[in-house]
């Protein structure tokens, strides 16, 4: 099981204490302090960290040399981004943003597919390349967001997700799927269990022994779990955003076996005492 650190801490999510979120991003209110709160959890044994598309996120991966031998997953989009700087600055920021990182003729080509074929598929390649830091290392995860995940799944528009997946593995990276039901994700990939990008797959999803926010139900996604699918599996809002018991939280986590588990903190020692435990030792 690898383990890697989150980044709720970083911009204020708390989902179990409001208050406490809006603390530890007043901890972090430079990308310098980031990058070094990211750098020495890793030095301390954990095996990569994560990442979302928010704006010191992109310019931290950007910029920023991390460990070669360290895993980098980058979640996108980040909606609030857009939203912004639509908010502040008008539409044509948007416009800017979206010809400044990207090229004269994509944008052409994928205008023109989505007049011919009103697909908003063919817009998801420019939504990939907008979204990933240019420097940021092939072979890395790229994941699509849980709101992006869910809202597709709703909207009955899987046919997006596997585009997205194919866009990540084309430019060189490792594909991810964030959702709040892995059940009915698992449902889309039962298509695709004969390709090539299957077995690098990561879906990850909320699990902890409480089942706080676990859907559609902890007994459900156990068993899930336990059927071994052929993608990969990541565990994260383990600690139920810090309102369960960390020891017993941790040997749920471990008897689950999963292949890669998140959790965020603002405290180097806590990260440390955590990782001790999922290695057993004190």
């Amino acid at each position: 099981m690898k383990i890697l650190l989150g980044d709720n801490q970083f911009f204020g999510v708390n989902h179990f204490d409001l208050e406490k979120g809006q603390a530890t991003k007043l901890k972090f209110d430079s990308p310098t302090k980031i990058e070094s709160f990211i750098k020495e959890s890793l030095s301390i044994g954990l095996d990569g960290f994560m990442m979302n598309s928010h704006q010191i996120g992109y310019d931290l991966l950007s910029t920023a040399d991390f460990d070669e031998n360290k895993e980098i997953h980058y979640s996108i989009p980040y909606a609030h981004k857009y939203a912004s700087m639509v908010n502040e600055n008008g539409m044509l920021s948007l416009l800017n943003h979206v010809y400044k990182n990207s090229s004269m003729l994509e944008n052409i080509s994928v205008g023109l597919k989505l007049l011919l074929t009103k697909d908003i598929s063919s817009i998801t390649p420019l939504a990939v390349n907008l979204e990933i830091p240019s420097q940021l290392k092939k072979g890395s995860y790229i994941y699509i967001q849980n709101i992006m995940t869910d809202l597709l799944i709703g909207m009955g528009r899987s046919d997006v997700l596997i585009k997205f997946i194919e866009c990540a593995v084309k430019m060189g990276y490792k594909p991810g799927i964030i959702t709040l039901n892995p059940i009915l994700v698992d449902k889309i990939l039962l298509k695709h269990q004969n390709t090539e990008w299957i077995r690098d797959l990561i879906v990850c999803f909320n699990i902890n022994k409480d089942g706080f926010n676990v859907f559609p139900s902890l007994s459900i996604v156990e068993k899930f779990i336990k059927r071994k699918a052929k993608y990969k599996l990541m565990g994260m809002s383990i600690f139920a955003s810090g309102a369960a018991n960390i020891p017993s939280s941790v040997e749920y986590i471990k008897k689950l076996r999963l292949d890669y588990v998140v959790f965020g903190s603002s405290k180097i020692k806590n990260i440390s005492n955590n990782l001790n435990l999922f290695k057993n030792e004190r």
